[in-house]
Parts: C-alpha cells; structure tokens; sequence
C-alpha cells in the first residue's frame, strides 16, 4: 500500500528545517566569535549570550522536523519511545539554554543539560536513519548523512568521555579528549545543513512519486 508523498504537516516542518538551519549556523558563527574574541578577553559575552538564545531556538524549531521524520521511518517497538524521549531531550535543551540566558540557570548546569540533550538528539538521528534507508522516496544522501551526524556525535562524545577518565599517560587523556572533540564539532557543524536538506525534502524539492507507508510494525 502506497501513501502520498506529502503527507500533513510537512509545509509546517519545512519552515522549521528551514529556520533549525538559520539557527545553528547563527550558533555555529558566534560560538566561534566567543572564543575568538570573548574569551581571551574575559567577557563581556554578547557572542556568548546569542549563541545561547539560538540554540533554545534551534531546540524548540527542531521539534516539529523530528516529529515529520519519524512519521516516514519503518514502526518498530522503539521508534515512537525514543522519538519522544528525543522531542523531550530538545525541550529540556531549549528551557536550558532560555534560562541561562535569563541567568535563571548557572553555566555548569545548563552545559550538563545541553550535552545530554545532544547526545541524544544523535542516538536519535543515527537510529531512525539507518531504517529509513530501507523507505524508498527518502533520500539516500539524507539518511546517510543523518547516520553520519548520529554517529559523529555518539562516537565523538565516546572518546571525549574516554579520554575524560584516564588520568595517566597525559599524552593519551588530551589525544582522546582532542580526537572526541573534533568529531563531535563536526557532526554539530554538519547539523545544520541537514536541516536545511530535510527543509528541502519536506518542501517536496527532493521528492519522488510515492513512499510505502510505514505504519506497519516490524520486529527491527
């Protein structure tokens, strides 16, 4: 059974992919101007403080993108609950960083805060896109992008945490810590262009004819 291309609420997501984008390479450009030019400096941290209000931005616009996607994957038993606790990671990452901002929240917290909801944002992403490998009208550059992204982060956050726990030699603690970083700095710079792709796809400019509905349950 065949279900239409476009499916409600794409229009809707699409704007969001679109704006998700914006947001995290506005991120992307003053998290790098922070620690150019602020943090040498000792503050004041107006780069700091835009960083912080558009990643609540990117958090909350990322919501309705997840929720569009995941409507295309192949059902198993764990989609919908890690969906969720996904769409519930970027909430908690959105109210995170709006209270730092409001300095209702300290930087160590929201930090914590922060680094949990993108984790596993990434669980998510590599997960959802190696089943949607398998749904024709998905784009395969899409998908394997998103399983790039996915696992960068969860690779990267894996060495980093590494690296974190050995104390001795200090060549390795700083070796794994630097390695971590660079891969999960590159899946996070990547991420907003998946966005803008998905933006893309929702729009219907990457589109073929039919997907196969995947409502269907299956045992993956």
């Amino acid at each position: 059974m065949d279900q239409p291309t476009t499916i409600p609420g794409d229009r809707t997501a699409a704007v969001c992919a679109y704006a998700a984008a914006a947001a995290g390479a506005l991120g992307a450009v003053t998290l790098g101007a922070m620690y150019a030019v602020e943090v040498p400096r000792g503050g004041p941290y107006v780069f700091g403080t835009i960083n912080d209000a558009t990643g609540a931005a990117f958090n909350v616009l990322a919501i309705p993108v997840i929720l569009q996607v995941h409507r295309r994957a192949p059902r198993a038993v764990w989609t919908e609950p890690m969906t969720w606790l996904t769409v519930s990671a970027c909430a908690a990452g959105a109210a995170s960083s709006a209270l730092l901002v409001l300095r209702l929240l300290d930087f160590n917290t929201s930090t914590a805060v922060s680094v949990a909801s993108i984790t596993l944002q990434g669980a998510w992403f590599l997960a959802i896109h190696a089943r949607l490998r398998r749904v024709e009208d998905y784009p395969r550059s899409l998908s394997g992008l998103g399983r790039a992204i996915g696992g960068g982060m969860l690779f990267g956050f894996a060495l980093a945490a590494a690296g974190f726990s050995v104390e001795r030699p200090a060549w390795l603690r700083k070796a794994l810590m630097a390695a971590g970083a660079a891969a999960a700095g590159a899946a996070w710079l990547a991420w907003p262009y998946w966005y803008y792709r998905a933006g893309q796809y929702l729009g219907g400019r990457l589109r073929s004819g039919t997907v196969p509905a995947a409502g269907a349950q299956d045992g993956g």
